[in-house]
């Protein structure tokens, strides 16, 4: 597969029961994105829908496909069905397991799941469903559930958000990248273009949605570190606890981020517009951000009791 166009989308689905007030509405959130295999042989392309907790395993969800189908073809019929657990177990990270309990991944093909890991809302069951059932663009899967929940006697609306965080397209030997981050603080965008080293040589599309997936988690994990980082030292996170363990093994992982992006620039001709985010100047910006919002803890009132006497 030489050409690929995708992005990931953030989503907030808000459903509303008609007849309830808005503080009962259930809130759906994900990220999405999909992933069109073209098979360049006389095999079927197929179209996988991929959604999760976390825009980086999704995004890395997606390559392990893209990879998994250039090595052995179609996907969704084999004899031998496909290890979607296997595949999954191999793109979370140590991090991942041990500091995120809520992460879930779900897998969709012509409307059904065919794969998840970790709890989803199974209101995503019903839109990739509606989805898959109509030919017009993804947005009329809003009022197809809403006439499916009609149909079963529940008067729903449902207000939908979504926004871009990534954005990649290859093709002809080129592969651009755009990533919109959106924080509290501020937006994190820019973008990269990948070439081959040479022209004997084609764009791994797997490795190149690995670095973009590298640069969604390092960003977020980079401002998650630095603030820590400023809490630890004001007292607000306690020292040997947990949180200040998952701070000093994040800054680990940026390491291993940091290595994983320097692999996909061995491998390829990599230019980033405007400029390359690094990581470490982020997480001392995020230190610096907190060392002007964040107050210490107040102190604690001295225990004559303990044995501290007033002369």
């Amino acid at each position: 597969m030489y050409n690929f166009t995708s992005s990931l989308l953030r989503e907030k689905f808000v459903i509303h029961d008609r007849k309830t007030k808005d503080d009962k509405a259930i809130v759906a959130l994900s990220n999405r994105f999909v992933v069109e295999l073209e098979n360049l042989k006389d095999g079927p392309n197929e179209i996988f829908i991929v959604r999760g907790h976390n825009m980086h395993t999704v995004v890395r969800m997606a390559g392990r496909i893209i990879y998994e189908f250039n090595e052995m073809g179609p996907i969704a019929n084999r004899n031998t069905p496909f290890d979607w657990s296997k595949a999954w177990k191999s793109i979370v990270n140590d991090y991942e397991y041990a500091y995120n309990p809520q992460r879930w991944i779900a897998i969709y093909h012509e409307g059904k799941c065919v794969f998840s890991s970790g709890d989803h809302h199974p209101f995503f069951d019903m839109i990739e469903k509606c989805d898959h059932g109509n030919d017009k663009d993804y947005d009329y899967a809003i009022p197809a559930a809403e006439s499916l929940f009609k149909q079963a006697g529940k008067n729903i609306k449902i207000d939908h958000d979504a926004n871009v965080a990534l954005s990649v397209h290859f093709e002809k030997g080129e592969g651009r990248c755009g990533v919109i981050l959106r924080g509290s603080n501020q937006t994190t965008t820019f973008s990269f273009v990948v070439r081959p080293k040479s022209q004997t040589m084609a764009i791994n599309i797997p490795q190149c949605l690995a670095g973009a997936a590298c640069f969604l988690e390092g960003v977020q994990l980079a401002f998650f570190v630095g603030m820590n980082t400023e809490k630890i030292r004001i007292g607000l996170i306690e020292r040997f606890s947990k949180e200040e363990k998952q701070t000093k093994e994040g800054k680990q992982r940026l390491t291993r981020l940091t290595n994983e992006i320097s692999n996909m620039e061995a491998a390829h001709d990599v230019r980033y517009r405007p400029e390359k985010p690094e990581f470490y100047f982020l997480m001392n910006q995020a230190e610096e951000l907190g060392q002007r919002i964040l107050e210490p803890p107040p102190q604690r009132p001295r225990n004559t009791a303990e044995g501290d006497t007033d002369l």
